[in-house]
């Protein structure tokens, strides 16, 4: 006798969410860790790595319906290929390569105390509401380096995560009552192929604002693809920008325009696997055919040397064929035409929308295979957008190259840049549910330069820590953002591009943190007791990658950090004691360097001697 299934309840609702099962239900507010812990309820089974938890907010999104074959899970399990979830636009496929990428040590082991801590916080929360739904969540909750839901089987509970989730149970026309079992089916609906952007979408998207002029350009490339017109679209810029956010929302409107769209993503690796966001996408138009001998019949001529791509293929389909014998230099052309002939012929009887994620981590056979394509789509009805991080782009010879070639073709990529200011407000106005006031829009628009991930970042800080509503719930008039109040999420994901500086680096480039958002190459050569071409080498690298720019408040402030979050992280990273003693070394050199200028730099001067504390006393320094 089956099992019986119980319905339960996961659901945000404004500020609190809704959770329960049995014959309860409760509400507390809104914390990250239930964003976490809905995004496991929702992919059973599935292990997400602790930074893609982190680092997929920038880019979340509501989960929709999971592309199902008629027949082929099972054999797609036994091949070694696993289904893992998506959020917002449906799956994705591992690609059986059973190593797991390989991150940096210590921005991966803050990230699982951070997730750990915060999800064992929601689950004492819960626990304390209903001691057996705790108990449920504490023994199938896995927390580490990678977490996971494990249903427990001797329970099975189905989970509402909100009534216009594409991903829960349809309702039926009486809806059940929360503790009422789950009605059964045995002939689930087949979904609609819809996009695999990333594994690691949470469950909550914010509002797609601004970006008109990017979407504009994209959807004309679409509307042409429509007509046998294809072109390659390249987005770039910092994390957090909303690269993937605007994808994610062009490939919304190519889909309603009848595109199949299939997704690729580069990891950072030791070792790249060479085109692993082309085996993605191979494998994920697989999963979106109707049957396995729907897409065998897809492949056509082509299906041995897809296999070299994704070799996985063959534990699939064992009657392929071995590829041609050629020499090395032909057997890559013969490659690469094969896959280019494929992508047409697939794109000629339905239009056809790839994304190549991440190519800053790209291998050098992966972009040469996309400068390959590139050469030969405007011939095809099909797009494709790859996204890449700026400041990586110098450290890689094999991109810089192709982004050269690229530009040679006529493809300018589109730097996104932060969102306007009126952008920002939209932003604030859809996650508080009504006008932010000016106020706080300029607060939190300097806070984070426009970047869309920490805006909301920022923003959810500041009401879990209380800041933004008074207990009328009305917008406080005296919001200020702290040196401190760095959000977690945040802190991580700049930790993570802080790491390509050495310790020296990093503690000259504090230093001029402690300095403020703009300072001088001067006074942070008085502060610093750094050799001063080992200093330039400091400002240079800075430049590069972007963490610092070239200031617009005049020569004597030549450089400001290109995020006041960054300058922030950095000053975090400081001891208290070494904190106070840089903002008193400040002050006294700045009485040293500008002494003919004291008035006008007087308040300067006293805020860092307040921020000195006994340091001030100690080194006896001329109050202002």
């Amino acid at each position: 006798m089956p099992r019986e299934t119980w319905s339960g309840i996961f659901r945000k609702e404004g500020e609190h969410w809704t959770v329960g099962y049995g014959d309860r239900a409760f509400r507390l507010k809104d914390t990250r860790g239930f964003t976490y812990l809905a995004h496991l309820l929702r992919h059973p089974g599935t292990e997400f790595h602790v930074l893609d938890l982190v680092g997929g907010m920038a880019d979340g999104g509501e989960d929709e319906p999971k592309p199902r074959m008629p027949r082929g899970d099972h054999e797609l399990q036994k091949a070694g290929i696993n289904i893992t979830g998506l959020g917002a636009a449906g799956e994705m496929l591992d690609v059986g390569l059973r190593g797991r990428d390989r991150r940096a040590g210590s921005a991966s082991d803050r990230a699982r105390q951070s997730v750990a801590k915060t999800i064992k916080s929601v689950m004492e929360r819960i626990a304390q509401s209903d001691a057996a739904l705790g108990d449920l969540f504490s023994r199938c909750i896995k927390t580490g380096t990678f977490c996971s839901y494990q249903p427990d089987p001797d329970f099975p509970i189905v989970w509402e995560f909100a009534a216009t989730d594409a991903g829960s149970p349809k309702p039926t026309e009486q809806p059940a009552a929360i503790g009422s079992p789950a009605p059964h089916t045995d002939h689930p609906q087949a979904a609609p192929a819809v996009l695999p952007v990333s594994p690691f979408l949470m469950a909550e998207r914010t509002a797609f604002v601004g970006r008109e002029s990017e979407g504009s350009a994209i959807r004309a490339a679409i509307d042409r693809a429509r007509t046998g017109h294809g072109s390659i679209v390249m987005l770039w810029d910092g994390p957090g920008v909303g690269k993937t956010r605007l994808a994610m929302e062009m490939a919304e409107y190519a889909s309603s325009r009848g595109f199949r769209c299939s997704v690729g993503r580069c990891y950072e690796r030791d070792e790249p696997h060479p085109y692993l966001p082309f085996a993605e996408i191979i494998e994920s138009n697989l999963a979106q055919a109707a049957s396995l001998d729907d897409y065998r019949r897809q492949m056509g001529p082509y299906a041995a040397e897809l296999a070299q791509i994704a070799p996985s293929l063959r534990r699939i389909f064992t009657d392929l064929p071995k590829p041609l014998e050629l020499p090395p230099a032909q057997q890559r052309v013969y490659l690469f035409q094969s896959m280019a002939e494929a992508m047409a012929g697939s794109a000629r009887a339905r239009p056809c929308m790839y994304l190549l994620e991440d190519l800053h981590w790209a291998d050098e056979s992966t972009l040469a295979l996309l400068i390959y394509l590139a050469h030969r789509i405007a011939q095809i009805p099909a797009v494709i957008i790859g996204t890449y991080r700026s400041q990586y782009s110098e450290n890689s010879p094999s991109l810089v190259r192709t982004l050269e070639e690229l530009i040679r073709m006529g493809v300018r990529p589109q730097r996104l840049g932060g969102l306007s200011k009126d952008a920002v407000a939209q932003m604030l106005h859809r996650l508080s549910q009504r006008e932010a006031p000016e106020s706080l829009v300029s607060l939190i628009y300097q806070e984070s330069q426009g970047y869309p991930f920490f805006v909301e970042e920022v923003y959810r800080h500041l009401l879990e820590e209380g800041k933004v509503f008074d207990e009328g719930g009305q917008f406080r008039t005296d919001i200020e953002i702290a040196e401190s109040d760095v959000p977690e999420n945040v802190r991580l994901i700049i930790d993570r591009r802080l790491e390509r500086l050495d310790d020296g680096e990093k503690r000259a480039l504090a230093a001029a943190a402690v300095i403020g958002r703009s300072f001088s190459f001067q006074l942070l050569n008085a502060i610093s007791h750094i050799d001063v071409d080992e200093l330039f080498n400091v400002i240079e690298k800075a430049l590069q990658m972007g963490v610092i720019v070239p200031s617009a408040e005049g020569p004597e402030t030549p450089f400001t950090f290109a995020h006041e979050l960054v300058r922030q992280t950095l000053v975090a990273g400081i001891s208290v004691p070494r904190k106070e003693q840089l903002h008193a070394s400040v002050a006294a050199a700045i009485e040293q360097l500008y002494p003919h200028a004291m008035n006008e730099r007087a308040g300067e001067v006293a805020s860092h001697l307040i921020k000195a504390g006994s340091f001030a006393d100690e080194q006896k320094l001329v109050r202002i």
